[in-house]
């Protein structure tokens, strides 16, 4: 019967000590506008509108078996913001943010909030910081748990700070991120919401994946893996980089300067990569990348420029629009299907594969040697196209309508079809541009071929 008695009594002790171990309190912060972390009496309970304060301040007691949750929360308190100061590092399961919050480093060295003691990676379910208002850190490491900005929220990073853990971003948060380098070291950074960059940077991680809006303005981002998705927007100056792929789905524009996508791997695009008036889009790696194949859409606007650092490959049903901007590449190769078309300037080589067709609508300067394979057409329209480097036709057709071309390299005519008629709007034969062809045109054209000859 003893036996029995303390058996049951063992059972009964275990399971007190493990519903000790299991033990989680929830601490909030109470109605003062700013303050220390450290302090007691300033973090408590709200009942019914009523602060309750307590003797302590969120801190996990892993001997004792106690961990917190810790509410920060403007609004339940009645104030306009809650300034937090943290004077050196705590250890929690999660906190939680309300209304307008601050925190920031009060102290003169380094400051952590931990949110669990096991090694990373950081899964994507684990607790963290949770932000459902407006929240600001400064000089605080978020370390070991994930940042959660939710619907409507927005969420500013400050300086000198590094999150050990993972960024999601929902529909309709924000994260700005100001002049500062703030580095992600976890798995992932999803955003589905709106990221701001001024002056910094945002990465790290293995995969940042975008399917919301990511605005640069002489910032960056920077992943392992860098996915846009087809709903992802990226504009404005600065760069992304990768230090193995870049994958766009969706929209990459350079606006108000020079935009720079860096990887040392390839760029895959089945979206649309642009320019704005004037702006640069510039594609490289700091070891030379992979050919670039186009399965989406590149335009090239007036005033700027598209450039890749590598071979550009244009894919069937992929498109190059060349908008009075100029595209660069070492190669440029259109496939047969895709679509070519547009005036503006092209640097770079150019092979037009069998039955393949660019289709140049204006004044253009391609600066590098053409070749146009069998069933290849180079077709110019309302224009001057000027190439500066050799021109070789292999049984393909150069069409002029309304157009003209210049071969100032010389041209290798290898069975070239060689086609011109009038155009819609032009006509190489109106010789003094009158709007018609007619004998005025021929007494001009043989008044100056006269006049120039060298017999006469």
């Amino acid at each position: 019967m003893l036996r029995k008695e303390l058996a049951l009594a063992a059972i009964i002790c275990t399971f007190c000590a493990c519903n000790l171990r299991a033990e989680q309190w929830t601490l909030t912060w109470g109605p003062t506008p700013w303050g220390h972390w450290e302090e007691n009496f300033i973090w408590g309970y709200w009942i019914e509108g009523t602060f309750h304060p307590e003797l302590a301040w969120p801190e996990n007691d892993q001997p004792a078996g106690i961990t917190y949750v810790a509410n920060i929360d403007s609004i339940i308190a009645g104030v306009d913001q809650i300034t937090v100061g943290l004077e050196w590092t705590h250890v929690i399961d999660q906190l939680n943010c309300y209304g307008k919050v601050k925190l920031q480093n009060w102290s003169n060295g380094w400051v952590a909030l931990w949110f669990s003691m096991s090694e990373p990676p950081i899964p994507p379910d684990a607790n963290g910081l949770t932000n459902y208002g407006e929240l600001s850190i400064d000089r605080i490491d978020i370390s070991r748990g994930n940042v959660r900005n939710l619907t409507g929220a927005i969420l500013e990073l400050g300086e000198d700070l590094t999150i050990y853990g993972n960024i999601y971003n929902e529909i309709g948060a924000t994260v700005i991120v100001y002049p500062d380098h703030i580095d992600v070291w976890g798995t992932e950074i999803q955003n589905e919401g709106t990221i701001v960059v001024f002056n910094g940077s945002l990465g790290e991680v293995e995969t940042f994946h975008n399917s919301g809006k990511i605005g640069l303005y002489d910032g960056g981002c920077h992943g392992i893996v860098f996915n846009n998705d087809s709903n992802g927007v990226i504009e404005g100056f600065g760069y992304i980089t990768a230090d193995q792929t870049i994958t766009n789905k969706g929209l990459i524009k350079a606006s108000k300067g020079a935009l720079r996508l860096f990887c040392d791997g390839s760029l895959n695009n089945a979206g649309t990569l642009k320019n704005d008036v004037g702006a640069t889009l510039h594609i490289a790696g700091l070891i030379p990348i992979d050919d670039v194949n186009n399965e989406g859409t590149i335009e090239a606007n007036g005033d700027g420029v598209v450039t890749f650092d590598c071979n550009l490959v244009n894919k069937p049903n992929a498109t190059i629009n060349l908008l009075g901007g100029t595209l660069a590449a070492t190669t440029i190769t259109q496939a047969a299907d895709a679509n070519f078309a547009g005036f503006g300037g092209i640097t770079g080589d150019v092979s037009i594969d069998p039955n393949g067709l660019i289709q140049l609508t204006g004044p253009t300067n391609i600066v590098g040697d053409v070749e146009i394979d069998s069933n290849a057409t180079l077709e110019i329209s309302d224009g001057t196209t000027l190439i500066t480097g050799h021109t070789t036709c292999n049984n393909g057709t150069i069409h002029m309508i309304g157009g003209r071309v210049i071969c100032q390299g010389g041209l290798t005519n290898n069975n070239c079809n060689i086609i011109w008629e009038p155009g819609i709007y032009t006509n190489v034969a109106d010789f003094n541009l009158d709007g018609t062809v007619n004998f005025k045109d021929f007494a001009d054209f043989a008044n100056t071929w006269l006049w120039q000859a060298s017999w006469r």
